[in-house]
């Protein structure tokens, strides 16, 4: 048992790691206890987003790609009204009930966002807070923001958007037109870096995951350039060179250009 003021009481702390946090059971008990222990977040991201929305208390918020639903039980707590969205119909079933005040949402986000923010726009509700952690392929994530900045925040909105340090995803989220909104402020994608496993007996070796981005807009317009800040480019690239994701870049490039070159060959036969 945890005492009121942490684990010290305990004789027989489970001190065996988490399998998100990797922290001892005990720790990660007295820490994340309350929430949906399947919850595929670092200590880090899940501390940041924790403090952030006790800081923000959203009036309204949007989790796009619920899952488990383990964000889901955070951003609950301290919202009062959350929209939670997923393809999977199953996750409505499984979480239906539990969170008194979340609407679960099926179907892809490029379908069920747009109209949502349109609704909440023309009721006039404020969005504070949105977690974008659905798609994990770059055109996916992309689409998410552009449609998330197209709404006009009548308060000031923070964006949290997970996955950052995983190269796919980090490519959307560089990629998107940010810009187009004159409302958004700033993009930090490199909040919270992610994870490089190096753990030789997990299947996800050499493989870079997590991380977490913040974006920010407000109801009033931008006066300068907006400048994304990317203050991990280093080390990620550092890292990327020593991890799987470069092998089936440069795999998925050889294939490519082995390809071009045949259809180039294939033409130049066809003239002779």
């Amino acid at each position: 048992m945890l005492s009121e003021n942490g684990i010290s009481n305990s004789s027989s702390c489970d001190v065996t790691r988490s399998k998100y946090t990797r922290l001892p059971n005990c720790l990660n008990e007295f820490l994340f206890g309350e929430y949906i222990e399947d919850w595929l977040m670092t200590q880090q991201e899940r501390m940041a987003l924790i403090n952030l929305l006790d800081r923000i208390k959203p009036e309204c918020s949007i989790e796009i790609g619920t899952l488990h639903g383990g964000s889901l039980s955070a951003i609950s707590k301290f919202s009062q009204k959350v929209y939670a969205l997923d393809c999977d119909p199953s996750c409505k079933e499984r979480l239906s009930g539990i969170f008194p005040n979340v609407e679960l949402i099926t179907g892809y986000s490029n379908d069920t966002l747009p109209p949502l923010l349109d609704n909440l726009q023309q009721m006039g509700v404020p969005v504070e807070f949105v977690l974008i952690d659905a798609s994990h392929t770059t055109e996916g994530i992309k689409q998410d923001i552009e449609n998330l900045i197209k709404y006009v925040p009548l308060k000031p909105l923070y964006i949290a958007i997970h996955d950052s340090f995983m190269p796919e995803c980090r490519k959307g989220m560089l990629d998107a037109d940010w810009a187009s909104s004159p409302y958004v402020h700033f993009v930090e994608i490199d909040f919270i870096p992610g994870r490089f496993n190096s753990d030789k007996n997990e299947d996800s070796y050499r493989k870079m995951t997590c991380g977490l981005a913040i974006a920010f807009m407000s109801p009033l317009k931008r006066e300068k350039e907006l400048k994304l800040l990317v203050d991990g480019e280093l080390p990620f690239n550092i890292l990327k060179e020593n991890s799987s994701h470069k092998k089936s870049i440069t795999r998925y490039a050889t294939s490519a250009f082995r390809k071009k070159l045949g259809s180039v060959k294939r033409k130049i036969k066809s003239y002779l």
